[in-house]
């Protein structure tokens, strides 16, 4: 990691914490780099089964750097080409849950890397908003892919063409997240969904659940029918589907041996 992303795993969950308290987490160059290295990892680390992404402070990210002024967007002044997905892997293509703890202020880019997550946990206190069309530039972050196919084309249209903040309540309504608690409860909250997928779902199902969703945005009803049908008679075949029948007669927790690194279906990826 870089010291703008701190990393910790225990018990099986990855903590990726945005780390520029100061500059309420906003983006810089080594946060991209940190966030891409780490949801690498975390894609290919068997020792982690889900993952939590969060911010120290008050603020989740709130945004981009605008210390440069009238520079920060400024395609003269900005050297080199600018990426609008610039992390080395996004968070919908680990193949572990990604769950955005918004501890605070989420808002353009930092609301960017938020929804490109699984899950969202909000703050009641923070403010929520892609705030780009202010500042005279595009989002970024694939959000005019994403946010009409997860809350409605009318209401992305306004949340990218208008840019207002929303209440953390008012996101929720939204359905920009599907959870909003008071700010001190948003970290618990989301290591307490992490570790029950940790301890009960298997890494393998999971893995291949989250893959069909994300693909299946792109495909028709009869291909992610076709692909599914793959998935579930490939994960009948492991031993982690007499595991789950047996864990639940004997009311125990499952030990899964199923492992994303050795069982991974490659052609669940073309």
């Amino acid at each position: 990691m870089t010291e703008d992303v701190l990393f910790e795993l225990e018990q099986g969950v990855a903590v990726i914490t945005l780390n520029r308290p100061g500059d309420h987490n906003t983006l810089s160059p080594g946060m991209i780099e940190g966030l891409g290295t780490a949801y690498r990892r975390c894609d290919t680390d068997d020792a982690i089964g889900a993952v939590v992404v969060t911010g120290v402070g008050s603020s989740f990210c709130a945004g981009a750097d605008m210390s440069g002024g009238g520079e920060t967007f400024d395609g003269n002044a900005v050297s080199g080409e600018v990426a609008s997905c610039p992390l080395s892997m996004q968070a919908f293509e680990v193949r572990k849950p990604v769950i955005a703890a918004c501890n605070g202020h989420a808002v353009g880019v930092g609301l960017g890397i938020a929804m490109q997550a699984d899950i969202r946990v909000f703050a009641e206190e923070g403010k929520y908003g892609f705030l780009q069309s202010r500042r005279g530039v595009v989002t970024d972050f694939a959000m005019e892919y994403l946010l009409p196919r997860m809350i409605g084309v009318e209401k992305a249209l306004e949340l990218l063409m208008r840019g207002q903040r929303l209440s953390g309540r008012e996101a929720l309504d939204w359905g920009l997240a599907g959870r909003c608690v008071p700010a001190d409860r948003v970290l618990d909250t989301a290591l307490e969904i992490a570790s029950d997928m940790v301890a009960n779902a298997a890494p393998l199902a999971m893995g291949m659940h989250k893959r069909l969703l994300w693909q299946g945005l792109d495909m028709s009803y009869g291909a992610v029918a076709a692909k599914e049908n793959c998935c579930l008679h490939y994960s009948m075949s492991r031993a982690d589907a007499v595991e789950g029948g047996m864990a639940y007669i004997e009311r125990r927790t499952p030990n899964w041996s199923g492992r994303l690194g050795s069982d991974w279906p490659e052609w669940i990826d073309d």
